[in-house]
């Protein structure tokens, strides 16, 4: 089930995404705005169904090459859990810069 909020933090991202890349770091800062309430694993289950949504349109997870500044995208079918597993390993929220990036494929 997809909730109103889920698809006000999907539509924001996306919208981000029409002027630059976007860190995985803003994902969580916009469901804490949508839900302050939620515990970090309520983030974490948000945050996947959000970027699953956005994956299946027009949306690439991957990384930032440091040296050139290019977008270097993760296999589609495995990005998402990739990203979730690497944000589950930091045992925090992403900081600017870590995990992953997103960018628009069109």
């Amino acid at each position: 089930m997809t909730w109103p909020w889920q698809l006000a933090v999907a539509m924001l991202i996306h919208r981000e995404l029409e002027d630059d890349y976007v860190g995985l770091w803003k994902l969580p800062w916009h469901i804490r705005r949508a839900l302050p309430d939620a515990s970090d694993d309520q983030v974490r289950t948000v945050a996947a169904a959000v970027l699953e949504a956005l994956v299946a349109g027009d949306t690439a997870l991957g990384t930032l090459n440091e040296y050139t500044g290019s977008f270097e995208p993760w296999v589609a079918g495995e990005a998402v859990e990739s990203a979730m597993s690497a944000w589950r390993a930091l045992g925090r929220v992403p900081n600017i810069g870590e995990v992953a990036w997103l960018a628009r494929t069109s």
